[in-house]
């Protein structure tokens, strides 16, 4: 299904602009598995003829935790306690981006 899908995609990108590059997004799973087909057959679906991307929500999440790392140890958790934002546990879970919305909005 997925090597179809960037058939069609492919075919689609061609028919509206011949010559472009298609780009596909996939969640992380299917993701996988489109790197996969790009691997076993290169001539028709490597790196030069489709990219494959990780959809938004998990570009969002690893900018996310990219920040989190960055303010680990800047008292940032104990700043949001503190004003009582945020319990500990909470505070900390935004570092790590395990809830995308909450932390999206916490930051």
């Amino acid at each position: 299904m997925i090597r179809h899908s960037m058939d069609v995609v492919k075919n689609a990108v061609e028919h509206l602009n011949p010559g472009q590059t298609p780009v596909v997004t996939f969640d992380q799973p299917l993701f996988a598995l489109a790197k996969q087909i790009q691997w076993k057959w290169p001539e028709s679906y490597g790196e030069d003829q489709i990219v494959v991307m990780f959809g938004g929500l998990h570009i969002e999440m690893v900018a996310l935790k990219t920040l989190g790392d960055w303010l680990q140890g800047s008292g940032w958790v104990q700043a949001l306690v503190q004003a009582e934002i945020a319990t500990a546990g909470t505070a900390d879970s935004f570092l790590r981006a395990s809830h995308v919305l909450r932390t999206r909005r916490a930051q």
